[in-house]
């Protein structure tokens, strides 16, 4: 890490990101830029921030990156962690922006590193290196980026790892089990130099779990905040130049899978006499074990009590009918488990004097 002050330029200009799938800025692409591609500048003095740039020849590019100190002091090499967008930012949460090319976050969280910056006599940024990390609108999956500006510090390229679960509507990982789920991911879209698979893995997770393959499954819990996922690192050296290159991807486990109901009587076109029917019927969720009534309507609403323990409930619901020949009754359970997802199953039969 390097700080101070300079009258001459060297090093390269470099802006390169990986965008996961989902996300609004840079649309699940990876991309690098170079001064051969446009023009880099710095143009602002103020020590707090550093605010870079990068316009493309014939307008192919515009995008932008800005860092702020969460006190207004100086802005110094380091980690800056707990990020917000830039304008925004309060004690213990330094300021992040990048976008362009017609995108831009109003909200996000992220964190940076400040690898170098040098200013000259007026304050203006000569040289520059940065990492970051954003999450746009908050969401799951994130933009890493980097910039260089005259600067020698080198760029790493991420490594690649793919989440195998698919994401339900929430953009999660859907919930097997009260615990959360098995989530599982792969590395196999990496090469070596070569070309070739001569490559060391080294896994974690903030769950604590770790591997040294290039899959690597653990168990995320569910999460309640989507804001707050479990975090996977990949670290994977190449054997053949002995580089290495790293990957984070975050993971939320969330329930949208609403509660299965099955009516084991009365059957559909059952014909039933009198109020001779008890109504047999099962609720299963795979997350929720404390499912303790639910709604039965039939003509009026009302709840019912069901054993979380068998998921079963069986109960007189009938009156004898007052009129001579068949009545067609629908029935409708309904159960919402404690993430408000909600089912409803029905069945129709034949009530008889």
């Amino acid at each position: 890490m390097f700080v101070g002050s300079a009258s001459t330029f060297a090093g390269q200009n470099i802006l390169y990101y990986q965008s996961q799938p989902g996300d609004f800025i840079g649309q699940g692409r990876e991309l690098t830029l170079t001064g051969a591609d446009g023009t880099f500048s710095a143009p602002y003095p103020y020590p707090y921030f550093a605010y870079l740039r990068f316009d493309g020849f014939g307008g192919a590019h515009s995008l932008s990156l800005t860092l702020i100190t969460s006190d207004y002091s100086s802005l110094q090499p380091g980690a800056y962690e707990n990020a917000v967008r830039s304008g925004y930012q309060t004690t213990g949460h330094p300021g992040l922006d990048f976008g362009g090319d017609g995108r831009s976050c109003y909200s996000l969280t992220g964190r940076f590193d400040v690898l170098e910056i040098v200013r000259d006599a007026n304050g203006l940024v000569t040289q520059f290196a940065a990492n970051f990390e954003q999450h746009c609108y908050d969401a799951v999956p994130a933009l890493f980026g980097q910039i260089r500006f005259n600067s020698d510090v080198p760029v790493s390229k991420l490594a690649r790892l793919t989440l195998e679960n698919p994401l339900n509507a929430r953009g999660c990982v859907e919930a097997s089990n009260p615990n959360g789920a098995v989530v599982s991911m792969n590395a196999n879209s990496n090469t070596d130099a070569a070309g070739g698979r001569s490559l060391l893995y080294s896994w974690s997770s903030t769950t604590g779990d770790t591997g040294t393959d290039s899959t690597f499954s653990f168990n995320a819990p569910l999460t309640t905040n989507p804001a707050s996922p479990a975090v996977v690192t990949l670290s994977i050296t190449d054997l053949t130049d002995n580089t290495s290159s790293t990957a984070r991807k975050s993971v939320c486990v969330s329930d949208t899978t609403a509660p299965v109901i099955v009516i084991f009587s009365p059957t559909p076109g059952q014909v039933v006499q009198g109020d001779d029917l008890i109504l047999d019927v099962s609720i299963q969720d795979a997350v929720d074990k404390n499912i303790t009534q639910y709604e039965v309507l039939v003509g009026s609403d009302f709840l019912s009590p069901i054993d979380p323990n068998t998921g079963r409930a069986q109960q007189q619901i009938l009156q004898a009918p007052q009129v001579n020949g068949g009545v067609t009754v629908t029935i409708t359970v309904r159960a919402i488990d404690v993430f408000g997802n909600s089912g409803q199953k029905s069945v129709t039969f034949t009530q008889t004097p």
